[in-house]
């Protein structure tokens, strides 16, 4: 994440500082097997990338670069977790589901569960951690009779989806902004964001936008559609007539291709994908609805919601893209903003935050900065709705930099 993030316009976002959270960032890293932390510093990363990053042919004086890493192959954790089970240092319980706190006056003494089977079962501990993510921490602790006003409330992701297109009046070979392999098993690449200065001018939350080399001019909502449709292939919902577009579109079949190989095209045209930030709206929110699950309790109900406000922060970054980033000297916006409908095509990114954020006291927020819940003395939090503000990226690093933190922090009681 980044600093204005942490504190805008001098009000602190979150209940510690920045440079504590990028501390436990880069031990996270180190953890999580990133050869080279260090490289997310700004100054070390425009630097080392500076012949690459100018390629773009843009100043950085209202945006500038963000690192990302790609590790090279995906890590599968669930092996490591395997290794941890088989040395008896955890109990796992495969195929439950977690139901109901067991509260008895200000402490939690266990959880109740529920086995495949339809059993209720329980189980005890002196300190109870919650990482269930911010769709179902919520309902667990709603389901728990846990009060709080902030709770459920709040809901962010990251609204994405492309927001235009560029053409470049020379073609380009910046690869660092697609994606670059520096090493076999790792591939970086550039995002861009608003300066903090143009942020603070422009009342912008802190978006984010990759150029994606494109070989046809123009985006048309159908070929976007697919995109979409193709992000949720994981989970089986992409159809064979999707599948067909995507074979027969010879641009949209070289842009998957390039954005799965990083391999270095010149290009002529970049889409620019945005994935936007969200910040807190109270409408969106995370409850209990009506349906119970097979254990008897209610399920999570999930209204996610963009604001207004936050629509029209796209609006404004579209204008400030084409008058002082891309201008028309050098590169060409093959169409007009409301040519491509920016809230018909935005999805989720799964990146969920916010519903059970840190703050200084209950009146604010939800579990306080060692993420301890206000009320209850051994009941923690631990996963993306903590989070008070969403930045811009994945939450994984920052959820395990919290988990660092944690485990520090119980181990010194």
């Amino acid at each position: 994440m980044d600093p204005i993030d942490f504190e805008r316009n001098g009000k602190s976002l979150w209940p510690f500082a920045y440079s504590e959270y990028f501390d436990w960032a880069k031990r996270a890293a180190k953890k999580l097997g990133v050869s080279q932390p260090e490289t997310y510093e700004y100054s070390r990363f425009v630097n080392d990338y500076s012949n690459e990053l100018e390629k773009l042919n843009i100043g950085f004086d209202v945006v500038k670069p963000k690192c990302f890493y790609q590790p090279l192959p995906a890590h599968n954790y669930s092996s490591d977790i395997k290794r941890l089970i088989k040395k008896g240092l955890i109990s796992y319980f495969p195929n439950s589901c977690a139901l109901e706190l067991i509260i008895d006056a200000d402490k939690v003494i266990g959880v109740k569960y529920g086995t495949s089977s339809g059993e209720v079962r329980q189980i005890y501990a002196d300190t109870v951690v919650v990482g269930t993510g911010a769709l179902e921490s919520p309902r667990l602790l709603l389901n728990s009779g846990i009060k709080n006003d902030h709770l459920g409330r709040g809901l962010m992701d990251h609204p994405m989806a492309n927001l235009c297109q560029i053409e470049f009046k020379e073609k380009s070979k910046a690869y660092l902004y697609s994606a670059m392999k520096i090493k076999s098993d790792l591939v970086i690449k550039s995002g861009l964001v608003f300066s903090e200065e143009v942020q603070k001018e422009f009342d912008l939350p802190n978006h984010c936008f990759y150029l994606r080399p494109s070989f046809s001019k123009g985006i048309d909502n159908k070929s976007e559609k697919v995109k979409l449709s193709l992000l949720a292939i994981k989970d089986l919902k992409i159809s064979f007539k999707d599948i067909w577009f995507l074979v027969t579109n010879i641009n949209l079949a070289l842009q998957v291709l390039l954005y799965k190989t990083s391999y270095k095209a010149t290009f002529r045209y970049a889409d620019l994908f945005f994935v936007s930030e969200q910040r807190t709206y109270n409408d969106s929110f995370v409850g209990l609805s009506d349906d119970l699950d097979k254990w008897g309790y209610r399920r999570a109900l999930v209204n996610w919601k963009v604001s207004k406000e936050d629509s029209q922060s796209i609006v404004k970054a579209y204008k400030i893209l084409k008058e002082q980033v891309f201008t028309e000297d050098k590169f060409v916006f093959t169409h007009e903003l409301k040519d491509l409908n920016w809230e018909d095509n935005y999805t989720s990114a799964a990146h969920h935050v916010g519903t059970c954020r840190m703050a200084k006291n209950s009146d604010e927020g939800v579990v306080d900065s060692n993420l301890k819940v206000f009320g209850v003395d051994n009941l923690y939090i631990c996963d993306g709705s903590v989070f008070p503000t969403a930045g811009n990226v994945n939450n994984g690093l920052t959820i395990a930099a919290l988990a660092m933190r944690l485990a520090n922090h119980i181990d010194s009681l």
